[in-house]
């Protein structure tokens, strides 16, 4: 249906590998991608792209780096060896290397040496364009900002593709890419579809099954951090206040441990160099593999603030001797301020006229003794399992480390399974609840969902909870076995839920015994 519908031929066209100006086919996609928080994408970009495209195809096919056949083996040696040159035109109008043997090796001839894997990584996202029109094998990755989309409709059509390496080892990245074009290909080739039938299948009929989520209200912030904004940035910085309230969102670097609910304080950099405004991050930190800064949040909830100026904070007795303003600012991008630095913050905007009172305070939870939580035997036993409790369930209501058939072998799944149904090794349950020492680094709350969400399709379940020392997010799991990791259905720390009427109730609604008993 979808094929045969306006829309569909549409994003099929659109990603059809078989034209003839591939730097506009290049443009149109990257223009399509924007709908998902990218830069807004001018028309001049197709002179950006056009000039690459050309610069990366001759240097790449001229030189040899191109294989007679890709391999893993082969696309890692490419990644390896190949660099970027500033080609020379000789006396008969003929391209010419400065590696040429014949001329003398010049260091501004170097655009990207072989070792900068970083750049590479991050410039996979125009690469794959380049060898999407070039090769049947790669398919494009849009979206460098926003990975977390991928991940998404991925889950949604359920395609497991590799978790993202914890590496400092950038060309594990670039590496990154082979293996997801491996998945694809191969959930291609079971669904008998076209390259350009995959690329509207992963980046628009999947976001169809997701786009209706809504996320559930901000958890209260326990951690503020500081990032950058650069002057490509200052245009929607500017419409702070001029916009309808609900559309004022963007994404920023940030810190791999920002929680969803987080106070995000944004400071303009050269030439403005003073704090604009400030945010809260609406999701954890996204993180993107083939991105520069590999770390980012969406914002949401701005609120302008008194321009505070770097000589302002230089000349203010408290927040002269932060450290980060000791070092001029530099390496802003996801640095942590203190409850004290926050208070002495928001005592400055005062002092220019500010109401402190319409800025977000941090969450100052309730004084609950949970014990000594160094293992997740503690979490479970100290924090979630008095929480069922009040929530109406028994210990016989659940199952711990149930064991599975996953395939041929009997695998031990979630640390809670509820209700199981069924005979042994192939039971149904309508919950499960896995926990985590700590899920703050995005990684591991990547990897925290995925397990979760392997576990919930093995045992059918309609809910899906992760937790870990701090908090508890719960999510639904469609009948497709889809989870959207964006938007749980519920998000809070342990000590609200214990200490909070209001939020005990919300979640006692959700998940309490007599709902989850009747799924």
């Amino acid at each position: 249906m979808y094929k045969e519908s306006s829309r569909g031929k549409d994003c099929i066209e659109l990603f059809n590998p078989e034209i003839e100006n591939i730097s506009e086919g290049a443009f149109n996609i990257w223009r399509y991608a924007s709908n998902w928080g990218e830069d807004k994408v001018e028309d001049s970009f197709i002179e950006d792209i056009d000039g690459m495209f050309w610069l990366w195809d001759t240097n790449l096919s001229q030189r040899g780096f191109f294989p007679d056949k890709w391999t893993r083996e082969s696309y890692q040696k490419f990644a390896e060896e190949y660099d970027i040159l500033r080609p020379l035109v000789d006396d008969n109008g003929e391209l010419q290397y400065r590696d040429d043997e014949t001329i003398v090796f010049d260091e501004s001839a170097i655009i990207l040496r072989k070792d900068q894997y970083r750049i590479k990584a991050a410039n996979i996202p125009i690469l794959s364009l380049l060898f999407y029109y070039s090769f049947e094998f790669f398919k494009p990755i849009l979206l460098p900002r926003r990975f977390d989309v991928i991940q998404r409709n991925c889950d949604a059509l359920g395609i497991e593709i590799p978790s993202i390496p914890r590496s400092k080892d950038y060309k594990a990245y670039i590496n990154y890419y082979f293996e997801i074009c491996e998945k694809w290909n191969k959930f291609q080739k079971e669904h008998e579809m076209t390259d350009a039938e995959l690329c509207a299948c992963i980046y628009d009929f999947a976001n169809m099954l997701t786009e209706t989520s809504t996320s559930p209200k901000l958890p209260k912030p326990t951690n503020v951090w500081l990032t950058g904004a650069s002057g490509s940035d200052f245009a929607f910085l500017d419409s702070l206040g001029k916009t309808p309230k609900g559309n004022e969102q963007s994404i920023w670097a940030c810190n791999e441990r920002t929680r969803r609910g987080d106070i995000i304080v944004l400071y303009c950099t050269s030439p403005r160099s003073y704090i604009h405004s400030i945010w809260r991050s609406n999701s954890g930190g996204i993180f993107n593999p083939f991105d520069y800064y590999h770390c980012r949040t969406t914002v949401c909830d701005g609120i302008l603030t008194p321009q505070i100026s770097f000589k302002d904070l230089k000349n203010d007795d408290y927040m002269s001797q932060v450290p980060i303003v000791r070092r001029n600012l530099q390496g802003i991008n996801g640095i942590e301020l203190s409850a004290k630095e926050y208070s002495e913050l928001i005592r400055m905007i005062e002092e220019r006229g500010g109401d402190s009172a319409s800025f977000p305070q941090l969450y100052e939870g309730s004084n609950v003794d949970f014990g000594e939580i160094t293992l997740e035997k503690h979490i479970e036993e100290q924090i979630l399992i008095p929480v069922l409790e009040k929530l109406g369930y028994t210990n016989t209501d659940w199952t711990r480390q149930l064991s599975q058939k996953a395939g041929r072998k009997e695998k031990a799944i979630p640390d809670f399974v509820f209700f199981p149904k069924g005979e042994k090794h192939f039971e149904n349950a309508p919950m499960i609840i896995e926990a985590k020492l700590d899920m703050a680094p995005v990684q591991e709350l990547q990897k925290a969902f995925k397990q979760a969400l392997s576990y919930a399709r093995l045992l059918r379940a309609s809910i899906m909870g992760i937790c870990d020392k701090e908090r508890l997010v719960l999510y639904k799991v469609n009948t497709d076995g889809s989870a959207d990791r964006n938007n749980p259905i519920f998000e809070n720390h342990w000590s609200a839920i214990y200490s909070d009427s209001e939020v005990g109730a919300t979640l006692n609604h959700l998940i309490g015994r007599e709902v989850v008993v009747n799924i």
